[in-house]
């Protein structure tokens, strides 16, 4: 869903010259642009100064136009025409209009919300909205395509959303921007259509949005940058140009050995005359090279240009702008993001894209961005680097070490700057494809921590487009399309893996983060960061499954904020950069109450507090549905059980790696579907009779929650309450039943 804000004359102009038909009317309402602009400006000021007003930008430009003289009506009625289908908005937008209006007049600018025509429908942009009201559902017929198409058309014609309209986010420096801010950098279509719609993944995909965000966070980070770097190559050739001849005749007449070095260095580097050593190399360069210096200048001068127009001017073969060649290459494991990621006729990749099988994708992406290292060094470092030799007139001498580190050159000699500037490749996967049949895969190219190559693994917790397998990142109850839970099991008796956790230690120093759409601000900030970091960059999102979780589609970003509330999935962070030990370079502050066991909730309405445990987040999604019930009876009918609550403060992830949990002695001991909790999510409390499984569910999301606490420094006042309690009740001072009684 396009967005972009637009000063008022710049929809004016457009609308006259693409949509008014007669030549002379177009003339007279051109020149009257800026009238009707500053007049409407007026106009909505005052409106905004009434409650509850319903006037449309529409009827406000409309207005103006009628009264401009020698216009006739159709042409004013081909404007009214178009006004009416475009989704722009003034009131409700004081960040693009009212406020910088007051502050200065003419400054102001208009929003639009476009609704792609290949639109699926699951209504998330909707539920994400809120109460903004800015987005209705409605029934599609043949009449609102048309109006979506042709909206689209007239977006097609407008410039990027200028950077006065984006707050505190620098469009040129995205890195230096708050988390928050991130956020606009889809208001610009050039980075927004890094992804574009139509591919086949399902209504309201929880995977969409994650990859969207890191093609288009991609794309805003490193398009000014390789603008940046064009601009600097040009200068540099326009000085070789001027200067470069003049300046090798000085060093020719005054160090000639350092000369003639320097001089085996283009026809080497640039001018393709290397042999098989230092040695034959001269041989044929005496041999085979008779020109002068000034052609040395021209092959650097040419190269340099050469760059510069790769990195500004070029189109990519699927791209829509020239404004430079792709900026990243991407990786796919096979699986639905592979799927719908290659859909004709609609694929989604403005850049290089590739499939392979399950578990290869994350090791061709170390081999591309190898690629990448490679041809970016001898196609742009190391001609720059030449050039720098001569621009600085030799104040840093050239000599036989300088020589050989460029003949042998690696990554490890690039500059910070040199590293940013690398194209970057992503490799994506589920959590069957890197967690699982790829792990080892995925293993060996973290421990490489290359510094352009970077991982997301779409983490839907199971196996999506195999009809919902089981993969080691699936939760202990199981009960998903081919694992039912019954008589025989309630679910698997093992822990859920946490990809992104397990390569917090022994893997090196990898940029790792734990992130989904819960908080886009997070995931936004975790890309950037991990794109800037000189390593290899790991990300697991959360991506909730519509077919297989037993969601709603406009669900997904709904599910991942409980999930995340819940210690399901909880959000992580863990930067190298920040420290040597996990508590100062893991952060979990992206949680809510993150000194307890639990996120307390009060329901709307009332005083009552409750715990929202992960069998809360659970009762939203039917995939968990064998592993609770609805106690019909209410409170009456779980008089007798135990309540989740409780249940918890009685058992460790240390009973359950020993079974006491089966134990009927033990105060650990669980009883089969005798034990409850109430859901507060319709404001009204239904009692809820868990299965074991589920009771395990949580006590082991607990344990790796309070884990995850130890590491990030944190104490938690609820453990050390229940260790309290346990201290008492296994040294006989306080007994499950008078626990359970009080």
């Amino acid at each position: 869903m396009p967005s972009t804000v637009q000063d008022i004359s710049t929809i004016l102009f457009t609308a006259i010259k693409h949509y008014v038909n007669c030549e002379k009317d177009r003339e007279i309402l051109t020149k009257n642009v800026y009238d009707v602009e500053a007049k409407s400006r007026a106009a909505m000021l005052n409106f905004l100064k009434e409650k509850n007003t319903k006037v449309r930008f529409k009827d406000i430009v409309i207005a103006e136009f009628k009264n401009i003289e020698n216009v006739s009506n159709k042409s004013v009625e081909q404007l009214d025409a178009i006004f009416e289908i475009l989704p722009i908005a003034y009131q409700r937008t004081n960040s693009t209009f009212k406020v910088k209006e007051k502050k200065k007049a003419n400054s102001g600018g208009v929003l639009g919300i476009y609704v792609n025509d290949l639109c699926k429908g699951c209504g998330a942009c909707v539920i994400a909205c809120g109460n903004k009201n800015a987005l209705k559902m409605v029934s599609e017929t043949e009449e609102v395509y048309a109006k979506h198409q042709s909206a689209v058309q007239f977006l097609d014609l407008l410039k990027d959303t200028s950077p006065k309209y984006l707050g505190l986010y620098d469009a040129n420096s995205p890195e230096k921007s708050k988390n928050v801010s991130l956020r606009q950098h889809l208001l610009q279509r050039s980075k927004y259509e890094a992804l574009v719609s139509g591919d086949g993944s399902c209504a309201g995909c929880g995977e969409k949005s994650v990859l969207r965000s890191i093609s288009t966070l991609t794309e805003a980070l490193m398009r000014p940058i390789f603008h940046a770097k064009a601009e600097r190559l040009n200068k540099k050739a326009d000085e070789l140009e001027a200067n470069g001849i003049a300046i090798l005749n000085d060093l020719k007449a005054n160090d000639f050995d350092t000369y003639k070095l320097f001089k085996q260095g283009i026809l080497h580097l640039i001018m393709s005359y290397g042999a098989e050593d230092k040695k034959a190399t001269a041989q044929r360069i005496e041999k085979e090279f008779f020109g002068n210096d000034e052609e040395l200048i021209t092959a650097l001068t040419m190269v340099l240009r050469q760059d510069a127009n790769n990195h500004k001017k070029w189109q990519a073969i699927d791209g829509r702008l020239e404004n430079g060649m792709s900026v990243m290459a991407m990786t796919a494991n096979t699986g639905c993001n592979s799927v719908y990621g290659s859909t004709p006729p609609n694929n989604p990749h403005t850049y290089p894209w590739m499939n392979s099988l399950f578990q290869d994708g994350a090791t061709i992406a170390w081999l591309v961005g190898e690629s990448f290292i490679q041809d970016n060094a001898r196609r742009s470092v190391i001609p720059e680097r030449l050039s720098d030799f001569i621009l600085n007139k030799f104040e840093t001498k050239f000599d036989e070490e300088t020589y050989f580190e460029l003949t042998h050159f690696i990554d490890a000699y690039m500059t910070d700057l040199e590293i940013k500037e690398l194209p970057k490749v992503w490799a994506v996967g589920g959590d069957g494809g890197m967690g699982d049949i790829g792990f080892q895969n995925v293993s060996k190219v973290v421990l490489q921590n290359r510094p352009n190559v970077h991982v997301l693994l779409l983490d839907t917790q199971v196996y999506s487009n195999t009809g919902g397998q089981n993969s080691d990142s699936s939760v202990m109850t199981g009960g998903f399309d081919m694992n039912q839970a019954g008589a025989a099991t309630e679910g698997k008796l093992t822990e859920k893996k946490s990809v992104m956790e397990s390569f917090m230690n022994g893997h090196g120093s990898p940029f790792l983060a734990q992130v989904s759409m819960a908080n886009s601000a997070n995931l936004y900030r975790s890309v950037i960061d991990g794109l800037l970091y000189r390593g290899m960059t790991f990300i697991q999102a959360y991506t909730p499954c519509q077919p297989e979780h037993g969601i709603g589609d406009d669900m997904s970003i709904i599910e991942a904020q409980r999930a995340r509330d819940s210690r399901a999935m909880p959000e992580i962070v863990f930067n190298p950069s920040l420290g040597e030990t996990y508590k100062e370079v893991i952060n979990i502050s992206a949680n809510p109450s993150v000194k307890n066991d639990w996120h307390t909730l009060k329901v709307k309405g009332t005083k009552i507090k409750y715990d929202f445990t992960t069998a809360h987040w659970a009762f939203g999604e039917a995939r968990f549905r064998l592993h609770h019930k609805i106690a019909k009876g209410g409170a009456e009918d779980v008089k007798d059980m135990i309540s989740l609550e409780k249940m918890l403060s009685l058992i460790t992830m240390d009973d359950f790696t020993y079974r006491r949990f089966l134990n009927k002695k033990h105060r650990a001991f669980i009883p089969k579907n005798k034990v409850y909790t109430i859901d507060y999510s319709s404001g009204k409390a239904v009692y809820r009779i868990l299965s074991r499984q589920m009771v395990l569910f949580c006590l082991e999301r607990r344990k790796a929650w309070r884990m995850l606490q130890s590491h990030a420094g944190i104490e938690n006042i609820d453990y050390k309450a229940q260790k309290e309690l346990l201290s008492k009740m296994d040294n006989d001072k306080l007994t499950r039943t008078d626990f359970l009684k009080n």
